[in-house]
């Protein structure tokens, strides 16, 4: 049978950068066997197929039934017409998809019929630097106003961290074909896309049309300590609920404001060790089943932690006057770009509400509030 490869994830692991690689190539991917098909409505802008983010936000059910159907049709036929034997599908989210949608299982049988085998790929990284990007994420779409401790205090147990429970009905769908790759390897040295497209089986197709640059390409960049600081003061005056647009636009605006400044040169990083142990000790077993069941070797033989290094987080103590300046510099830069005008009291208090609401749905669905329509 031929190969249908999904990339599932894990969310910021280099997703993006591997999707805009592989949209750049797609000219000339059919000439070595490989399609990564184009699946937005007809006319859509490129950007809407960079990767497979409505497809997949159809089949869990955050996009209209008609969307889903319609994703689904158009998947169904790059399966009946490609020529390629090896299909790549990428969208970070199909890893942290509540099981009850039955995407592994549905892309599984679509694949089956046009005499594809369905295989899975995630990228993984230990879970407290995982809660460290998703939490710099929520800032950077101004969706928290929690220090990192209060966020570690709920998302820190949270299934989604659960890296053999996430993957097991893929597995099951993909009947054993997983290919896990580690964000840092202890046994190579090589960039992560090199060592993706090797442990995929694809490096002789695809080695020939990447060029240095792609291999040590990144984006999505990490917001720093001033950025993130400067998100939570956004969040709590509720300037994202002014923005017309998606709501990272915002964590753009500070983002490049330190950065064209030669501020936040380091990603930030999170002050809450005891929480950060007390995650570490919940999921070391489950990553033990899931290094033996992916690598056969120990967790700690193959996952190389990032290099150590004291938390830079500005939340909860002292501040210089300067730092304070700046981050007030940066609140107002995104203030006068969403033409900010405080809202009465009343809807600030509401909103309030409405925030803490879509908290517990996102918590509920198995997505981020700011996911929540």
């Amino acid at each position: 049978m031929r190969r249908a490869i999904v990339h599932i994830g894990m969310p910021r692991t280099g997703s993006t950068a591997f999707q805009e690689v592989l949209a750049r190539l797609r000219p000339r991917l059919d000439a070595v066997g490989i399609c990564y098909p184009k699946l937005a409505a007809p006319g859509a802008p490129d950007s809407l197929d960079v990767n497979h983010h409505r497809l997949g936000q159809g089949l869990d059910r955050r996009r209209p039934e008609a969307e889903r159907r319609a994703g689904l049709a158009r998947l169904d036929e790059a399966l009946a017409t490609t020529r390629a034997d090896t299909l790549i599908l990428s969208y970070e989210d199909f890893a942290v998809q509540r099981a009850r949608w039955r995407v592994p299982e549905i892309l599984a049988e679509i694949c089956a019929r046009h005499g594809f085998a369905l295989e899975t790929a995630l990228v993984v990284k230990p879970q407290a630097e995982q809660l460290a990007s998703a939490y710099a994420l929520r800032t950077q779409v101004v969706s928290e106003g929690r220090t990192f401790r209060g966020f570690l205090g709920v998302e820190g147990a949270s299934g989604r961290y659960d890296y053999r429970a996430l993957l097991e009905t893929w597995r099951r769908a993909s009947q054993g074909r997983v290919t896990a790759v580690p964000f840092r390897d202890r046994r190579s040295d090589a960039p992560l896309l090199a060592r993706l497209i090797g442990d995929l089986g694809l490096r002789d197709r695809l080695a020939p049309l990447l060029t240095p640059a792609d291999l040590e390409y990144r984006t999505n960049r990490s917001s720093g300590p001033l950025a993130v600081e400067a998100a939570r003061c956004l969040y709590r005056h509720g300037v994202h609920r002014q923005v017309i647009g998606h709501p990272r636009q915002l964590g753009h605006v500070v983002d490049r404001w330190a950065w064209a400044r030669g501020l936040d040169s380091d990603r930030f990083r999170g002050d809450a060790p005891e929480g950060l142990a007390r995650v570490a000790g919940r999921y070391a077993a489950a990553n033990e089943g899931f290094a033996a069941a992916c690598w056969g070797r120990p967790w700690d033989a193959v996952i190389e932690t990032a290099p150590a290094a004291p938390p830079n987080e500005l939340a909860g103590r002292p501040v210089a006057p300067e730092t304070e300046a700046l981050i007030a510099a940066m609140v107002r830069a995104a203030m006068d770009h969403a033409a900010f005008r405080p809202p009465p009291a009343w809807r600030r208090r509401a909103a309030h509400l409405l925030e803490d609401v879509k908290e517990r749905v996102g918590d509920a669905v198995g997505y981020p509030a700011w996911r929540v329509p």
